[in-house]
């Protein structure tokens, strides 16, 4: 099983299924994401790479209780 994440308007998902080379009577499990206009949606933000990259780290190995030995 493949995912893909598309970052579309509604009425080009078929067309981007196409491009990315998906056959037009396969079968597909779909989860749609409707995002107020300019909200950056999750599918962009994962398809750029950047899901995690900006976050701030959160912990580092000060906050351990116990050090690894």
């Amino acid at each position: 099983m493949s995912q893909i994440v598309l970052d579309a308007e509604a009425g080009q998902i078929s067309a981007e299924l196409a491009r990315r080379g998906i056959p037009p009577h396969a079968r597909v499990h779909v989860l749609v994401e409707v995002t107020p206009d300019g909200e950056l949606p999750m599918a962009a933000i994962a398809q750029a790479g950047k899901g995690l990259a900006e976050e701030p780290e959160l912990y580092s190995d000060a906050d351990l209780i116990e050090p690894a030995r």
